[in-house]
């Protein structure tokens, strides 16, 4: 498709989402589409969000709108399943990022987070600083983290999430941890 969709990632994303006809699916921070465009193939009740306006317009797929990932509109508990490729590592505020993604949720539902594997925040992202800001080391204004498993782990401590697994993943041309984490009662 293009360099905003990676078959590998894609294949694991499907591994762990398992969509199903009559699930719901909320992807956050979904770019043009690309990933909710080939999960339409598995249910017609997908729905992307972005905050990028740019990104709404050029959509390949009419399932995509605006959305602010730390500000949902969505009522509690309204997405069976949830994912989200590469942006977390961008929120200022993960905690708060987790929270509004879990309270969107239903209860028993899993969620998705696939974020890179950077020995050095930011390392991932030096092309795209150069790209925006003509400067290899701003890649750190772009990657505002470098999360692991284990600091997810951490940072769900005391919330409704459990970790179910992470693992290592090569995407096109970047190397990537993907967590399946799932709403528990509290």
């Amino acid at each position: 498709m293009t360099i905003n969709f990676s078959s590998a990632l894609f294949k694991a994303l499907l591994e762990y989402l398992k969509p199903q006809k009559n699930e719901k699916i909320l992807d956050i921070g979904c770019n043009e589409g690309y990933y909710v465009k080939r999960i339409e193939d598995y249910t017609e009740n997908v729905l992307g969000i972005d905050a990028s306006e740019r990104a709404v317009r050029e959509a390949v797929t009419s399932k995509v709108e605006i959305g602010d990932a730390i500000s949902l509109r969505f009522e509690s508990e309204s997405f069976d399943k949830i994912y989200s490729l590469n942006v977390i590592e961008h929120m200022s505020d993960v905690s708060k990022f987790l929270s509004e993604a879990t309270r969107v949720l239903k209860t028993g539902g899993e969620m998705i987070i696939v974020y890179p594997m950077e020995p050095v925040r930011g390392i991932q992202a030096i092309w795209p600083a150069i790209r925006n800001y003509g400067n290899p080391f701003l890649a750190g204004k772009i990657h505002l983290h470098r999360l692991t498993p284990s600091k997810i782990k951490k940072i769900i401590i005391g919330t409704s999430l459990r970790h179910i697994d992470s693992r290592f993943v090569f995407g096109l041309t970047e190397f990537h941890y993907i967590t399946i984490l799932k709403k528990m009662r509290v």
